[in-house]
Formats: structure tokens, sequence, C-alpha cells
């Protein structure tokens, strides 16, 4: 069974907004359980939204500590909001980023051929 989350990307410049999740003590991108593209249109009040591409990958859960299937679905939103943004390789300097969504960020880095 699949897990599906939907992963928004907002930006500035080269930046990407974040956010300081306190369960998981690390950033993630803003993200939401499932792929509604309606729902993410509504929650950020923008019709500007993109799909840019999805990613199915297993991947170590660490809070059910085992083995899962993530379907992960990328969207660009294009707007503005006040946050905290980071260029990838600076997330990836952070361990607690690192450890817990080097996947997601690499398939980014792959996305925007980002070296």
């Amino acid at each position: 069974m699949e897990t599906v989350h939907s992963i928004m990307i907002i930006k500035k410049g080269k930046k990407f907004l974040n956010y300081y999740d306190e369960r998981w003590k690390t950033y993630f991108f803003p993200n939401i359980k499932g792929n509604d593209i309606e729902e993410i249109k509504r929650i950020y009040g923008t019709s500007k939204v993109k799909y840019i591409f999805d990613k199915i990958h297993d991947k170590y859960s660490v809070s059910h500590g085992i083995m899962r299937t993530y379907h992960h679905y990328f969207f660009e939103i294009d707007t503005q909001i006040e946050g905290e943004y980071f260029t990838l390789d600076e997330l990836l300097e952070i361990p607690e980023v690192k450890e817990k969504n080097e996947d997601v960020i690499n398939f980014l880095k792959e996305y925007y051929n980002i070296k």
C-alpha cells in the first residue's frame, strides 16, 4: 500500500520554502496527505498550481519502524508566503533534514538540474 503525499514547491529565486516541524525536529517542504490539486488551490488561495512530477519509492518510516512505499506528487505554487527559504544544498547541510528528507531533496535537485 502506498502512502500518498503532495509536496508544495514555493520558491524565491533559488531558495525553497520550508517549515520547521516540532514533531519531527526538522524542516520539511509544505505538504498534505493525498494529491487533490483543488484542495491545494483552496489551501494556498491561488489557481497558480502546477503539477511538475511524481515519484514512487521505498523508504524506511521512522515513525512506523518499517519500510513503506511512498508516492510523492510535486506541485509548484506561484505565490509568496512568509517563512524560511533555503537552497537545496543548505537543507542538506542540516543533519536532521539530510537524514529524514534527502530523497525528496535529491528528486528536486534532479528536476531543477541542480548539481
